[in-house]
């Protein structure tokens, strides 16, 4: 165990500051822009200023814009090394290895080979590339959901400080209901949980109380959807297979058959996750009631369950990104550990990294290979996210009605 533990510790540092070394200095211009704009004005105006701007994320990116500004000092630093905020995206897509691999911990038994995730292009590109922040929610959503299923106080916590960090979030609140069902067994193991992610969320809040940072932020929460109207935002989900013309320049707003687009994804992506949330509560229930901890199959069913909620929103709902994508690579890599079977996880990482390049850096991308127009079609990458939606739907169906009848190798 600690000839394992040191080398998972070895392994992960040396790759670390590898990836530290090759960090690319180039970055979405669009995106980095708003960081550098808005790590300035943190800077010129103070924290507690912050949503007395035009900034517009939520406190946990901001904090770390915050710590940035404190470590660069100068406004002339900040504007100039803004590539380096790219370290603390790429700090949170190590985090959820580092918890697993580099210590002793309950949380998961497996043996998890954490170079297959770390090397893959799909799962660092965005923070590492583009600038993104979305390995932030997610992984704190990822944790929030194995840590809930033996520590509900710290589960949550870590799921409130993901939900601060980008509305995304959201999509992960019905299982870390169901989880929290199973963990919470008490009133009193209840009460301690709500009231600690009370008291965190009134500390992320604290220091913009004083300035009305608060009902800014309210408002910034409660306008989130209605921000962009476009069908689609390069992600090459089933509206570029169903739409007329380029969903890019449809509005959501605008009548599909007998209803707006909108509706029309919302009902599609409440079936399809009611397809999946019904069985993992049923399992979890059954667990639940004959006091029973995680077993093999149940985290099969957690991980692939939570993957495909998560396609199902980037692939039935409007007005999603591209990078929206992005947690399906964690928790099917995962449900890959737990079933050592990873056809889905490559299945799935294959569109995103070619759906995120396309998108990067448009018309020639930034992967250095010859891209042919076929494969870089929206539609053909449309085409390949429905193949993922139908297999791990299919994959999903077998593991709940016939669960023996899933292969280990």
């Amino acid at each position: 165990m600690d000839n394992s533990l040191t080398k998972a510790r070895i392994e992960l540092l040396l790759l670390f500051i590898l990836y530290l070394f090759i960090l690319p200095r180039v970055y979405m211009d669009y995106d980095m822009g708003f960081w550098r704009q808005w790590a300035l004005q943190i800077h010129q105006h103070g924290l507690a200023n912050t949503y007395n701007s035009t900034i517009n994320y939520f406190p946990v990116y901001i904090y770390g814009l915050y710590i940035y500004d404190v470590l660069q000092g100068t406004d002339a630093n900040i504007a100039h090394n803004i590539n380096s905020i790219k370290i603390l995206f790429v700090c949170f897509d190590f985090l959820p290895l580092v918890v697993l691999c580099a210590f002793r911990q309950k949380l998961l038994t497996f043996k998890i080979p954490h170079l297959f995730l770390l090397l893959n292009v799909a799962y660092v590109f965005n923070s590492m590339v583009w600038g993104q922040i979305d390995s932030i929610y997610t992984n704190l959503a990822f944790l929030a959901i194995i840590t809930s299923i033996l520590y509900p106080v710290g589960g949550l916590l870590l799921y409130v400080l993901a939900l601060n960090t980008k509305q995304q979030a959201i999509e992960f609140l019905p299982v870390m209901a169901i989880i929290l069902f199973y963990s919470i067994r008490n009133f009193k193991t209840a009460i301690i949980t709500i009231a600690s992610a009370g008291a965190l969320q009134i500390a992320l809040l604290l220091p913009f109380m004083s300035t009305g940072g608060t009902g800014k932020l309210s408002q910034i929460a409660l306008n989130t959807v209605g921000l962009y109207h476009n069908l689609s935002i390069s992600a090459f989900n089933i509206w570029y297979i169903i739409a007329r013309g380029n969903p890019y320049f449809i509005n959501d707003t605008d009548t599909y058959i007998l209803l707006s687009y909108r509706t029309v994804g919302l009902i599609l992506f409440a079936v399809a996750a009611l397809a999946v949330l019904i069985p993992l509560f049923k399992k979890v229930a059954q667990l639940r009631k004959s006091n029973l901890p995680f077993d093999e199959q149940a985290h099969k069913v957690l991980f692939l369950g939570t993957g495909l909620l998560c396609l199902y929103f980037f692939y039935f709902n409007t007005q999603m990104h591209e990078r929206y994508a992005m947690p399906i690579i964690i928790f099917f890599f995962f449900y890959g550990v737990a079933s050592k079977n990873y056809k889905l996880y490559i299945l799935a990482s294959i569109p995103f990294i070619l759906s995120l390049d396309k998108a990067f850096s448009f018309p020639d991308g930034y992967l250095p290979i010859v891209h042919y127009k076929f494969i870089y079609a929206s539609r053909v990458l449309a085409a390949w996210y429905t193949a993922t939606v139908i297999y791990g739907s299919c994959v999903y169906y077998r593991l709940i009605v016939k669960p023996h009848t899933i292969t280990t190798h």
